[in-house]
């Protein structure tokens, strides 16, 4: 029987083997790099600014129209705010909800206000404040009277 030496030992024997480097060839392998390198960063940068680009492009036409929903948005909320300030829907809704009536031409006091206080030197202003409870509505309003101190109560 042949007898055989293990795989061992034979990388052994060619562990001694020293490879030199190829000066030559690693200059042309750095210079190859190098002009590679070259070509490749100005290609980068403009793919990175195309794509820079698109990015905000896409952004500007999302904003335009969600713009554009709120636009749509805004349009309907005043059209529905007018039906629902409509002064003949109020009047309806407090006949038929509340059970409002018109009120007697007796009942009716008019007052003038003029910058957030009663007109002291007209007649109406005078006979309405010599009302039963008048001054102690007029104030819970925010309507100052004459010769009321303020904050002052009824």
């Amino acid at each position: 029987m042949t007898r055989t030496r293990p795989l061992t030992s034979r990388i052994r024997l060619n562990a001694r083997l020293i490879l030199e480097r190829d000066r030559a060839r690693s200059r042309e392998l750095r210079w190859l790099l190098l002009c590679a390198a070259a070509l490749a960063a100005p290609l980068l940068g403009y793919v990175w600014q195309r794509v820079g680009f698109l990015r905000v492009s896409y952004r500007l036409e999302r904003m335009q129209t969600e713009r554009q929903q709120l636009l749509d948005l805004n349009k309907q909320m005043t059209i529905e705010r007018a039906l629902l300030m409509a002064p003949e829907r109020i009047e309806r809704l407090a006949r038929t909800r509340l059970g409002l009536e018109e009120p007697h031409p007796e009942n009716v006091r008019r007052v003038q206000v003029i910058d957030g206080r009663l007109d002291p030197g007209g007649p109406i202003a005078r006979r309405a404040l010599g009302t039963p409870g008048a001054r102690g509505v007029l104030a819970s309003a925010g309507i100052r009277l004459p010769g009321a101190a303020p904050g002052a109560g009824p």
